[in-house]
């Protein structure tokens, strides 16, 4: 799959990647889970007032609805080419990236891991984004290949 994507940055195109639906709408699903399981406990163990539900409904309503909200997100997320890579509209040569890690979570059941490009400002190693496995319709680990070769192929010696 990375070839694809290899192919569309060294013919002068952009590869562009989107939210990832699955994993955001799984996400939510849990969150509904788990907003359900609190508003349950809640009302049968506290047995909280009209005052209180409310409350607790619209935090558990905003939980729910936070993770949805990427799915509006129709732009590409992410941008590879040959001049660097984009995210989220904030551009960097690939002169400018100097690493990148992918940070697996310590509790995967909420978080599907993320990724982290640093970038080198005035000889200091700093986070320049932190890209989480929903942004991207491919997986990170496939993602890091595929930027580590464009890093290799478009890199030029300052």
């Amino acid at each position: 799959m990375t070839e694809n994507f290899a192919e569309k940055i060294a013919n002068g195109e952009k590869a562009q990647f989107k939210v990832n639906h699955v994993l955001v709408i799984s996400s939510s699903l849990l969150w509904i889970a788990i907003g359900i399981l609190l508003y349950g406990v809640f009302d049968h163990i506290k047995s909280v007032n009209g005052t209180e539900k409310l409350i607790l409904l619209i935090f558990i309503g905003i939980i729910i609805l936070r993770p949805l909200f990427r799915l509006l997100n129709l732009t590409p997320t992410l941008e590879l080419s040959a001049e660097g890579m984009a995210y989220r509209g904030d551009f960097q040569s690939w002169n400018s990236v100097e690493e990148i890690k992918i940070a697996v979570p310590k509790f995967k059941f909420f978080a599907q891991g993320k990724m982290l490009v640093y970038t080198k400002i005035k000889d200091r190693r700093e986070m320049a984004w932190d890209i989480i496995a929903a942004d991207v319709n491919l997986p990170l680990a496939d993602l890091e290949i595929l930027i580590k070769e464009c890093m290799e192929l478009y890199k030029t010696e300052k």
